[in-house]
């Protein structure tokens, strides 16, 4: 017993300890405060310097905050009431390729004033001679689009007339027919001659979009419905491509009228549809909010440029000149932004004098609306320092030369030539007989009902024409692209057009 309690003390004991053990017992406690005490005050000094940082990081942020107030109340107000400068394409596509290598028929210049809702635009006529890449290509300007899609066509139109361009939309015939049925169609006043053609471009609008619709039945004031109103857009036959774009700018602007007066629930299944449809830098949240306040935008002047143009061959190939470019941009952003002291920059000066000496026309002409000297209406005195480059000579009576490849070019000359339609593919007025169209092997029959009578599509995808993989606007005519060339701009002609006849013609239904 004696032996065992000694063992027990032994072991409990807190002095007894073994020479063998690896630790010792410390009796005072108190030894450890001073290491305690360094550790809280290595946690103290921790925390000083984070609320420090915190105090300078407070005294920065306030610093920007107070800096970047009035950067941003700047820019509040610049975007509340300045001006939205978009550029807007609209391209003749089949297959509903809204890139690069699509001919782009529409490029309106859309400038919005913020402050007041006031929408201006202006059509760049799509045969414009300009600059259409860094490389230093001069070409029509709807060629830099067929090149290098909206960002080469967007740089163009910058560069060439000195430019802003925030956001962009393009959009194909289809989208717009859309948007023009969900809004309850557009009310237009027809002309004799454009009555003549615009039945055989509503068929020709049904085939390539897919929409329904029905021929007009006279002239004068009708009710259009989408595709009625892209084929009215799209009329040039019987003018010129300068009274189209002036066609295009009134459809637009009645559209613009409808959407005021729609509700909301309207403007929202129409952004809804058509938003898909289309190419655009513009998020659909930013649409959501411009709907709403949409009562408050309207078009107000519409125009074409250049304002002041001639017409010439080059390269074989006809061009619209602007005479001259330099003073034709300013009265443009007169036009556009009101700004009648605007002074071009060297860049278009080099460009206009490129121009100038390629057509030899270096005098300002007269706008071919209002008859004054183009640029009139902007000071433009103050050139800029550095003048333009010389330009290269040209030798007198030698064909004018391009730098442009030779791959370029032959893509253009497909493009530039009017698709002339057979005879027998043509819809004629009938009040007994249908006219069926020539078919392909992927096709099924259709039949073209006559004037008066519903533009039928099918209603099943499955019996729809044409190449399942292709989207909205195949081209199914026979005339139609085989992949192998560029798409062209296959526009059908009048009854009697291109057959050397010269007696007058009537469309159909006419």
């Amino acid at each position: 017993m004696r032996a065992r309690r000694q063992h027990r003390q032994q072991r409990t004991s807190p002095k007894a300890y073994r020479e063998d053990d690896d630790f010792e017992i410390i009796e005072d406690l108190d030894s450890l405060r001073p290491h305690r005490k360094h550790q809280t005050t290595k946690m103290d000094a921790k925390k000083n310097k984070k609320q420090k940082r915190k105090k300078k990081a407070w005294v920065w942020g306030i610093l920007f905050l107070l800096l970047l107030l009035p950067a941003f109340m700047w820019w509040k107000y610049s975007h509340n009431n300045g001006y939205w400068t978009v550029a807007i394409y609209g391209v003749d596509s089949r297959d509903g390729n809204l890139g690069k290598g699509a001919l782009a028929d529409v490029q309106i210049l859309c400038s919005i004033n913020r402050k007041t809702g006031e929408i201006r635009l202006a059509s760049v006529f799509r045969d414009t001679y300009l600059k259409i890449d860094p490389e230093g290509n001069y070409h029509k300007i709807n060629e830099a689009y067929f090149r290098g899609g909206r960002e080469q066509a967007g740089e163009a139109l910058k560069e060439n007339l000195d430019l802003h361009i925030e956001d962009y939309a393009t959009f194909n015939w289809k989208a717009v027919a859309d948007a023009i049925n969900i809004l309850g169609g557009i009310d237009l006043e027809i002309t004799d001659q454009e009555f003549a053609y615009i039945n055989s471009f509503i068929t020709e609008t049904v085939n390539s979009t897919g929409v329904g619709s029905v021929q007009l039945e006279h002239s004068g004031m009708n009710h259009l419905d989408g595709v009625q109103a892209v084929a009215y857009a799209r009329l040039r036959l019987m003018d010129t491509d300068f009274n189209r774009t002036e066609r295009q700018r009134k459809v637009m602007g009645l559209a613009m009228e409808k959407a005021k007066n729609a509700d909301f629930n309207t403007l929202r299944i129409l952004v809804g549809t058509v938003f898909p449809q289309i190419s655009t830098s513009i998020g659909v949240d930013d649409l959501m909010i411009m709907a709403k306040d949409v009562k408050k935008y309207y078009i107000g002047q519409t125009t074409g440029f250049p304002f002041s143009h001639t017409e010439m061959k080059i390269e074989k190939r006809d061009c619209v000149i602007p005479t001259t470019l330099e003073s034709n941009v300013i009265q443009l952003h007169a036009f556009l932004y009101d700004d009648t002291h605007f002074s071009p920059s060297g860049v278009v000066q080099n460009i206009s004098a490129h121009i100038a000496k390629v057509s030899g026309i270096h005098t300002p002409g007269k706008d071919t609306e209002s008859g004054r000297n183009v640029g009139a209406e902007g000071s433009g005195g103050s050139q800029q320092d550095n003048p333009p480059e010389p330009v290269e000579n040209i030798p007198d009576g030698s064909e004018i030369q391009e730098n442009t490849g030779s791959e370029a070019a032959t893509e253009t000359e497909a493009t530039e030539t009017e698709t002339n339609i057979p005879e027998d593919s043509i819809t004629e007025e009938s009040s007994d007989v249908a006219v069926t169209e020539p078919i392909t092997d992927d096709e099924e029959e259709t039949t073209v009902i006559p004037s008066r009578e519903p533009v039928k599509v099918p209603d099943d995808p499955e019996t729809t024409p044409g190449n399942e993989n292709l989207g909205p606007g195949v081209n199914n005519s026979p005339n139609g692209s085989n992949g192998s060339e560029p798409p062209t701009n296959a526009a059908l002609e009048a009854p009697g057009q291109g057959n050397g006849s010269n007696e007058p013609v009537s469309g159909p239904g006419a």
